[in-house]
């Protein structure tokens, strides 16, 4: 067994990737042999040795310093003037003093300066709102935004203000031709009594062959292809929290769509998927040159989880998740090695979680974790820079080589690339439409959008602070530094 030193999970030895956070858990770095109580214990222990060091440091820092002191105020006593000279000094300012006051009895007999005088010499003030304060409904959020290691915007978010403790993990080494790119963003406030989750989309496969040959929980690193067992819409997340609390209870004890706009863009586009897979496919899943394909069906969902945990200790745990997914499924036969099965193509375009041991929390957050499941995207900048680096890999692949890992300078150059006008493709343009859609209103300004629930009549960015104001009254404004945002019809 061995931990997850990223987000502290439990794994097996087997794992290449952690199933919570997809750290690369292949490196030693990464690893640990403790829970992650245990390294939080290890790793007091060692910054207490290092602030006693600090101390030390200070103190002889400081006898520096005094004995600089000293040795400057001495070289100033020796450079002092001489009285002779001081006396001088004030004779002369005695004798400039009358040509001084003349000065000022001129300056006083002129004329006062014209309003239009004024205005010209003066800069004007900013204007300000004659509105006055007033936000005691709304409630300001901070508006997030993460970086790649080049500097590009990946992802944004809108998050409560006391969700201080952020971390943001980047995997450029995702087995997969879609979305090989992955990060995960995680809030929680200092108490960790609240957290707040967001996975990036993920493309997955799972193999059922009839004659013994299936797989799954294993990747092939020739085709990029990760392979996952498929159960449905949850087939990733129930892993997910079982690896996260082993041994622990789960009750499924609420579930619904986030709304009707997502479930029917979720349909489309797995329709459309479907409609692709009718045609002239090739060799699509990588099984063999000889494979023939025929599609069966597909399907979607834009549910939210909401589960009941009861640990090993007893303590409860109030979950809620957001999973939207779609999956087409296809029956394989390949006439080389006589192998027939069913196969899988699914995605999961977000998990977004949001974790309490307080049932209170549970009720006072609720609508803040709309918010962040409308909020947390990635941007557009991000899928393209998918597209881009899977473009590499298919072409890697087709020549029988090994693509180029996705580093800085990739990453620097699909930056430069990308224009405001630059297209992204027609699937993950559905894509974006579709975490887009789980705010039932969207808010845009200069180079912002905001999407909040239908609870929302207005909402305010100010750019220097990065603070987001949402109110349910039309009346309330934040203050000056606020530009009000459009609310799209």
């Amino acid at each position: 067994m061995k931990y997850c030193k990223n987000c502290g999970m439990l794994l097996e030895d087997t794992h290449e990737h952690c199933i919570r956070c997809g750290t690369d858990v292949t490196v030693a770095e990464n690893v640990s042999m403790y829970p992650i109580e245990v390294m939080e214990t290890i790793e007091e222990e060692n910054q207490r040795k290092k602030a006693s060091g600090k101390i030390v440091a200070m103190i002889v820092g400081l006898v520096v310093v005094l004995v600089a002191l000293v040795i400057v105020f001495l070289v100033f006593l020796k450079s002092m003037p001489n009285l002779t000279a001081k006396k001088t000094q004030e004779t002369n300012t005695a004798a400039e003093a009358p040509a001084k006051t003349k000065a000022a009895e001129e300056e006083a007999q002129k004329p006062e300066p014209t309003p239009e005088a004024a205005e010209e010499s003066e800069p004007t003030p900013a204007p300000k709102s004659d509105k006055a304060v007033k936000d005691d409904q709304g409630k300001y959020y901070d508006y997030v935004t993460e970086k790649d290691d080049a500097g590009n915007i990946v992802f944004t978010a809108l998050l409560p203000e006391d969700l201080s403790e952020r971390e943001f993990y980047k995997d450029y080494a995702g087995f997969s031709d879609r979305y090989p790119f992955m990060v995960n963003f995680t809030a929680s406030t200092k108490e960790n009594d609240v957290r707040f989750t967001y996975l990036s989309p993920r493309k997955l496969w799972y193999k059922l062959s009839e004659t013994g040959r299936g797989r799954s929980n294993e990747s092939d690193v020739t085709h990029y292809m990760t392979y996952f067992e498929y159960k449905g819409a949850t087939s990733y997340l129930e892993p997910l929290l079982n690896q996260s609390y082993p041994g622990a209870k789960f009750e499924l004890r609420n579930e619904y769509d986030i709304n009707e706009n997502v479930t029917a863009k979720l349909e489309e586009l797995a329709k459309a998927k479907n409609k692709e897979l009718f045609g002239d496919i090739g060799d699509y899943a990588h099984i063999g040159e000889n494979t023939t394909y025929a599609n069966m069906d597909y399907e979607s969902s834009g549910k939210v989880y909401e589960y009941e945990i009861t640990l090993k200790d007893k303590n409860m745990l109030f979950c809620r998740y957001y999973v939207p997914s779609m999956a087409n499924n296809l029956t394989y036969a390949n006439s080389d090695s006589n192998d027939r099965g069913n196969i899988t193509e699914w995605y999961n375009f977000a998990i977004i979680c949001f974790e309490t041991g307080n049932e209170d929390n549970f009720d006072d957050y609720e609508e803040d974790f709309n918010i962040f499941i409308a909020n947390a995207l990635p941007t557009d900048l991000f899928m393209y820079i998918n597209e881009s680096y899977c473009s590499e890999i298919k072409k890697a692949i087709a020549e029988e080589a090994e693509p180029q890992p996705l580093d800085k300078a990739k990453l620097e150059k699909y930056g430069k690339d990308f224009k405001p006008d630059t297209k992204l493709d027609d699937f993950d343009t559905s894509v974006l439409g579709i975490l887009r859609s789980a705010g039932a209103s969207a808010f845009s300004g200069d180079g912002v959008s905001v999407y909040a629930t239908d609870k929302a009549s207005v909402a305010f960015f100010d750019k220097d602070k990065a603070k987001v104001f949402v109110s349910p009254a039309s009346d309330e404004f934040p203050g000056d530094g606020f530009e009000e945002l459009k609310k799209s019809e």
